[in-house]
This record gives structure tokens, C-alpha cells and sequence, in this order.
């Protein structure tokens, strides 16, 4: 029942939004809403039960978070306007790499040089137009404390616009909701979809500076690995 609505929300936002896109002025605007309310719709079907903690970043920031699971983008992005930095093969997804695409995701092909050095100049231009990005900045999914050197090309982006990084530690309280190195997407959410309720706590921590790339993104994984320490 539960994959089953999640799937038909999906359907419908595709719907709504090809149907109401040609009479939008400013679709990305609208796009984010429209998006923001699925988020919404998708905790409550999931039964994912968020325990905020620490002050939500009210101006343009570069939020970068661990990551461990698909639920984490959705977990996040219900709570601030963000653009999320993805993989480009969901560009290709029929219907759902357009749509994506218009509701302010930035799609980076890591295997070309010349495209993620367009990517941190388009980080760059959004975090010094007042938009916040979200970034997963080990690159792939890694197992809870486990967390992959930080890429810092983007940290760099954030030096430049002049904004904060922003470290989120995302820390699912089963021990089953990590992606396992075998899983493949399907077997991993339907792991997900198949518990009647999901808990995390979402700790946004406190706001960074710095003139040195390497050691921003050192220090932000360093305060998000902090978290897990006292988790365990």
C-alpha cells in the first residue's frame, strides 16, 4: 500500500506539473513549491519522523550533508529551499529528468572534468543570487559513520560568493536504513517503504568560514562524523 502511494504521488506531481507549466511565469518558483509540498506528502506516507535539531540557515548558504540512504535529499529539502547537486543520469529519466531539471536540481557528470568546473561556477552563481544548494560532498553513499573524504571543488564555490557552509548530519536511528554496498535502488527502498515508520535526526550545525577549500570541507566532515560519535 505504502509503495503504491508513493508511487501514484509521483505520478501526480509529474502530471500537475507538465500540465500547469505552460501558464506559470515563474516556474521555477512555482516548481519549488509544487515539490516541497510532495516532500510533505512523501513523509507522511513513509512515516518518516524528523527530530530537528539546531538552527535552520536563513540566507543563501552551501548545505552538505553525509550521505547514506535515497530518503536523504527528501529528509532535507522538506525544511529549506534548496538546489540539490545530482547525479546527470537522472537528467535521462523520461519525464522525471525534465521535471527535476525545472524544479532546481544542478546536474554534475563527475567523470568530466570540464563539466563539474561549469558546475562549481553554476554552485557559485546560485549561492551569490541568495539560493542555497545542497551538496552530498563524498560523491556516493557510504555507511553511516563510515563517511568518505569530502570532494571540495564546491566548498570553493562557497569561498568565492562569500557564503557559509553549512554541515547537516543526517542520523537514522535503525541501523537498516544505510545503503548496503550490495543493494541494488529497488531492494534498498523497498527496505525503506517497507517499515512503518522511519526516525532520524536532522542536526544542522553551526555555520563555517574559511579561505582554504581543503580545510573548509575537512572541518564540515569532521563536525559531521561529532554527531555519530556521541550516537554511538
Amino acid at each position: 500500500m505504502r509503495i503504491a502511494l508513493v508511487l501514484l504521488t509521483i505520478v501526480i506531481y509529474i502530471a500537475v506539473f507538465y500540465l500547469m507549466l505552460p501558464f506559470k511565469k515563474d516556474s521555477l518558483k512555482w516548481g519549488l513549491a509544487l515539490r516541497r509540498s510532495w516532500m510533505i506528502i512523501a513523509h507522511q506516507i513513509m512515516g518518516i519522523r524528523v527530530n530537528l535539531i539546531g538552527e535552520l540557515p536563513k540566507g543563501a548558504c552551501l548545505v552538505v550533508c553525509n550521505h547514506q540512504s535515497a530518503l536523504d535529499p527528501i529528509v532535507v529539502m522538506r525544511y529549506k529551499e534548496l538546489f540539490p547537486v545530482g547525479k546527470h543520469e537522472i537528467r535521462s529519466y523520461p519525464l522525471i529528468g525534465f521535471a527535476s531539471e525545472k524544479t532546481g536540481i544542478l546536474f554534475v557528470n563527475r567523470d568530466e572534468r570540464d563539466h563539474r568546473r561549469a558546475i562549481r561556477k553554476k554552485v557559485e552563481e546560485f549561492l551569490s543570487s541568495g539560493r542555497s544548494i545542497l551538496l552530498f560532498p563524498e560523491g556516493t553513499v557510504s555507511s553511516g559513520f563510515n563517511l568518505l573524504p569530502f570532494r571540495h571543488g564546491s566548498f570553493q564555490s562557497a569561498i568565492n560568493a562569500g557564503t557559509p557552509v553549512v554541515p547537516v548530519a543526517i542520523v537514522f536511528k535503525s541501523p537498516d536504513i544505510p545503503w548496503k554496498e550490495k543493494d541494488s535502488l529497488y531492494r534498498h527502498l523497498m527496505t525503506q517503504l517497507g517499515k512503518s515508520s522511519i526516525d532520524v535526526d536532522l542536526i544542522f550545525l553551526e555555520p563555517l568560514r574559511g579561505s582554504d577549500p581543503h580545510e573548509l570541507s575537512k572541518n564540515a566532515r569532521e563536525a559531521i562524523i561529532s554527531q555519530f560519535e556521541k550516537n554511538l
